[in-house]
């Protein structure tokens, strides 16, 4: 087995009475893209400090490439780890001085210098912005020279602490999509942290969820996002909807799952009679204006209640009796001519519905 680039066991952090932190075991492997994801107050700024080495953890260690981090070894090891905050501090100069800064510091050669700074203009499109004031870019063009003075360094792990945050919804959109192309083009180990759904979704290979200090799910993007662990999870990873329901009898592989006079058929494990929430993704909603013939077992009736624009896709909630969420394209949602007010029918695979046991602990 492979030993992992980054590991924390046994972490603990508090600040006065208040645990912000605890971790018993998490590790980080090389080529990663990891996401942090969880609410605002949930300890994601605190594991990154402790996992940069920019914090000691109050209980617990932290290893690097198998040998744990002490006293004397955390500045060495911190200083092949890159960490971008939020804002972007520039220095007075232009932007190629900047970018440089950190390799001028370390006394990287000028033909290395040279060779390393092409790349990373080349990489975030920085080519007219070289000899720029850095300090009179706009926020996603300083946003963009920060990036490339982070991958200037080739840092081993490079930390970001919600970085677009901070942008309007289109600067933040095309440099997530910038950075992806980045990442998979250099394979740089990196770890994100972020309160944003889509940014997890979109970037993330795998994905932490962290929920008052401690991962509630860690896994695949994909099996995170479409199997939660439980309804807090459920309810963090989308605008998903839940409805609490009864199992009624199982048929083959499938839940019979009773709600507000509807009969819902669903994948999961539970005994009949026993309760369940359903996890309804928006991705897995399909909207026609009728009702048709298909695999589809599910089908609800409802009229359109909102239309909301996203990023990349557009939201639409409907009233079926319970609300109901369905994320569709801008041409999809053109072509069907939904509007408020109007009538839709929502259809969703049983095999796309995740019954998850009602009541179940936001823990373990």
């Amino acid at each position: 087995m492979e030993t992992p680039f980054l590991e924390m066991k046994g972490v603990r952090h508090s600040y006065g009475p208040l645990r912000v932190l605890d971790v018993p075991l998490f590790s980080l492997a090389k080529g990663e893209c990891l996401v942090v994801f969880g609410p605002n107050g949930s300890g994601k700024s605190t594991w990154l400090r402790i996992a940069s080495l920019l914090e000691r953890p109050g209980r617990g260690r932290v290893f690097y490439r198998g040998e744990e981090v002490s006293g004397k070894t955390a500045l060495n090891v911190r200083r092949r780890f890159v960490l971008l905050l939020q804002r972007p501090y520039l220095f007075r100069g232009n932007v190629e001085k900047n970018v440089l800064f950190g390799l001028k510091v370390r006394g990287t050669p000028r033909p290395e210098m040279r060779k390393r700074l092409d790349r990373a203009a080349r990489m975030f499109s920085l080519g007219p912005l070289l000899n720029r004031d850095a300090r009179k870019l706009s926020g996603g063009e300083a946003q963009r020279v920060n990036l490339a003075r982070a991958f200037i360094l080739e840092p081993d792990i490079l930390f970001l602490d919600e970085p677009f945050s901070a942008l309007d919804a289109p600067t933040r959109e095309d440099l997530i999509q910038e950075l992806k192309r980045v990442l998979k083009e250099t394979g740089q180990t990196t770890v994100f942290v972020t309160h944003h759904r889509d940014e997890a979704a979109f970037l993330a290979t795998r994905v932490a969820v962290l929920v008052g200090g401690r991962v509630l799910q860690d896994g695949e993007t994909e099996r995170v996002f479409a199997s939660p662990a439980n309804d807090e999870v459920a309810r963090l990873v989308g605008h998903a909807t839940l409805l609490k329901g009864t199992v009624e009898e199982r048929r083959g592989d499938l839940l019979v799952i009773a709600h507000a006079g509807l009969r819902i058929l669903a994948a999961g494990e539970a005994r009949e009679g026993s309760e369940v929430l359903l996890f309804l993704r928006p991705e897995d909603v399909l909207l026609a204006r009728r009702k048709f013939e298909s695999s589809i077992r599910n089908w609800f009736e409802g009229r359109v209640l909102e239309i909301s624009p996203g990023d990349r896709l557009v939201l639409v909630s409907l009233d079926c009796g319970f609300l109901l969420k369905a994320r569709l394209t801008r041409a999809a949602v053109d072509e069907l001519g939904l509007r408020v007010g109007e009538t839709a029918w929502a259809g969703i695979k049983a095999a796309s519905l995740r019954a998850l046991p009602a009541g179940v602990e936001n823990g373990d």
